[in-house]
């Protein structure tokens, strides 16, 4: 039989098999739309057979319940590009997309979640409680505060030779580009579920970056704290669906517990040093008076 030959009805519905590219089942042939109402875990749909097929088949139809009842209470967008997820806090339901048209959830599926930024945990969450972890992405932009301003004077010194000659700027002078990489590249979002087609899912968010062309940490850490306002948003919705009611805390980087948070905030011994650093970079307008008096809160344990 050829490629376009005529094929059998769908053994589902008795729909049309169409002629191009007819997706498959354990050898048989599926209509379009039957096997577009899939959507499960790559692992599962590897392995699924006609009779799989049939009993996801009954799964879908009560899923389109959930649907039909789906309140749209909250919106998380992970950028233009990016996932988009829906909550419905009264039913406690969330789907992964900007519309329940795909497989709607119910927090009691929700096993676990964790978000970190590349490898480093900033967030995990379970019935057993939720926490935060300590990021150390401002500290660490900060850091790189004064290999920027030495880049945006070199940069002006640029300028400054490329007029020297006739008093036009023409690019005869070499200039500096920032290509150094950013303290993190993406948020990396896992929720891990009690489910019969679906284990984990993942979906990422990427972080701020850095213009090329005028790096800016204050414009990089306004970007930031955007992109955590969003995050904080999504910790929020899934404590409200799935882990209402449980205790939240803040920890150090790799610390357990409250009471080493408590022990983390004790004043380091060169905090003076570190104060002085940071209005240095308060003076240079690298970070407002606002962001300098809470690090020397911070610096000083109050």
């Amino acid at each position: 039989m050829g490629l376009f030959s005529k094929k059998p009805p769908c053994p589902i519905c008795g729909g049309k098999i169409p002629l191009i590219l007819p997706s498959k089942i354990e050898g048989e042939y599926i209509c379009n739309d039957c096997y577009s109402k899939i959507d499960m875990g790559a692992d599962k749909e590897s392995n699924l057979t006609m009779q799989g097929f049939r009993e996801y088949l009954t799964f879908y139809d009560q899923n389109q319940i959930l649907k039909g009842q789906f309140v749209v209470s909250e919106r998380i967008d992970f950028g233009l590009w990016d996932t988009k997820i829906i909550f419905d806090y009264q039913n406690k339901l969330f789907c992964m997309s900007k519309n329940p048209d795909k497989t709607v959830f119910e927090g009691r599926q929700l096993k676990s979640f964790t978000i970190r930024e590349d490898s480093t945990p900033l967030f995990e969450g379970s019935a057993a409680g939720i926490r935060r972890y300590t990021s150390t992405v401002t500290e660490r932009a900060m850091a790189m505060a004064p290999q920027i301003a030495q880049i945006a004077a070199n940069k002006r010194m640029a300028r400054t030779l490329d007029r020297l000659d006739d008093g036009k700027v023409n690019n005869s002078a070499p200039v500096q580009y920032f290509d150094i990489p950013e303290p993190f590249q993406a948020f990396h979002v896992e929720l891990h579920f009690d489910h019969p087609y679906w284990t984990v899912l993942k979906c990422d968010m990427d972080g701020p970056r850095f213009n090329n062309t005028l790096p800016d940490v204050n414009n990089y850490l306004r970007s930031y704290q955007q992109s955590i306002e969003e995050i904080e948003k999504l910790v929020a919705a899934l404590r409200t669906v799935a882990f209402s009611g449980v205790a939240e805390q803040s920890v150090g980087p790799g610390m357990m517990g409250m009471g080493a948070l408590h022990a983390s905030m004790a004043p380091p011994a060169d905090a003076i040093e570190e104060i002085k650093r940071y209005k240095a970079l308060m003076e240079d307008g690298v970070i407002s008076q606002q962001e300098f008096e809470a690090k020397k809160k911070q610096l000083l344990g109050i």
